[in-house]
């Protein structure tokens, strides 16, 4: 497989890593349907509040048995675009640049000089049906509960955490059809990891965030952890974010070569 193949995987799956801890199996909580009413206010009163977001992260990014390193930067505006940049880890050059912006996505291939296009539909479809810009922004930065209504969480209690979870006393789901979400925490909206895990088709995306720290008096995830299958082979991916910044405004460079040849988004890797 070509280095180009899994910086390929690389991106599919940002536009769309660890295997699941051992714990405590969760029948032996007792549910606490107030500490879930209590986590929910104190999430949707404290959740970071932003317009502009910088941030350069580090990527291990596994593709079967090949393994690659890439360096990244992300910026975005609240609600309304998503910029990303990515490179090797041991080169300068630059080999893909992304833009989501109101309905479009598009991809610049600058290694291959490829332009593709299509909707931002077509780049979050592995959200589920009702996937926006703006919440595939919330995945970004770690804040998935805002996918699901608080009706569809249980809540449990565990030692010094808070677990509030879609999937019942399971731990995680077995069968690989089943979506849904986790979320960990060490004190009242005090959120230490959160786990989401979506299913479209034959495509399932597990996603993992950790390592929450204050910037800026606000909550953000220092690891996110990415597992999916394509073309049969496993892709693990583990992002490490640096160096972010919530003041704005950012530019945000994007243009398309004139000899670039024009594609749909959707035949992104098969030409």
């Amino acid at each position: 497989m070509s280095k180009h193949f899994g910086f390929m995987a690389f991106l599919v799956v940002c536009l769309g890593c660890v295997a699941p801890k051992a714990r405590k199996p969760l029948q032996e909580m007792n549910q606490a349907n107030l500490a879930l009413q209590k986590q929910f206010d104190s999430l949707l009163s404290n959740r970071p509040e932003w317009d502009w977001l910088e941030a350069k992260f580090n990527a291990d990014i596994r593709v079967g048995e090949e393994r690659f390193t890439a360096k990244g930067r992300l910026r975005m505006r609240n609600d309304s675009l998503i910029w990303l940049s990515i490179k090797p880890d041991i080169a300068i050059i630059e080999v893909f640049r992304i833009i989501i912006v109101n309905d479009t996505a598009q991809v610049l291939d600058l290694i291959n000089k490829k332009y593709y296009w299509g909707s931002v539909r077509q780049a979050t479809a592995w959200l589920g049906p009702e996937s926006s810009l703006g919440e595939l922004q919330n995945i970004v930065w770690g804040y998935p509960f805002l996918l699901e209504p608080p009706t569809h969480f249980s809540s449990f209690q565990a030692q010094n955490e808070t677990v509030l979870s879609t999937f019942g006393a399971l731990e995680e789901p077995i069968n690989d059809q089943i979506a849904g979400q986790r979320l960990r925490f060490f004190g009242l909206g005090r959120l230490s990891e959160s786990l989401l895990i979506r299913a479209a088709g034959q495509q399932r995306i597990r996603m993992e965030f950790s390592g929450y720290h204050p910037i800026d008096k606000q909550l953000w995830p220092g690891k996110i952890s990415i597992s999916t299958r394509a073309n049969g082979k496993e892709i693990f991916i583990q992002l490490d974010m640096q160096r972010v910044q919530l003041q704005g405004p950012f530019e945000f460079p994007f243009t398309v070569p004139d000899a670039y040849p024009r594609y749909n988004l959707s035949e992104f890797g098969s030409n």
